[in-house]
């Protein structure tokens, strides 16, 4: 998987989970509802973070990704 699909996946991963936070605060309905909210503070806040720190860091990644197999070829 080349590091475009992978940003792509991150990318469109990060919006649909910002759509339902937005959704989730919104909508009074759906911060009464025990289940959304549990799935809201257990799966989608911490998808969004650990996705934003992921495109925030790829390039990193990459680079020393690249370097360590380098240095196995070597």
């Amino acid at each position: 998987m080349s590091s475009k699909q992978i940003r792509q996946i991150f990318f469109f991963g990060h919006i649909i989970t910002g759509v339902l936070i937005m959704v989730y605060i919104y909508s009074p309905t759906l911060q009464a509802n025990p289940t959304y909210s549990a799935l809201i503070q257990f799966v989608v806040a911490p998808f969004i973070v650990l996705s934003g720190i992921g495109m925030w860091q790829l390039p990193r990644f990459n680079k020393w990704r690249s370097q360590r197999r380098r240095m196995k070829t070597s």
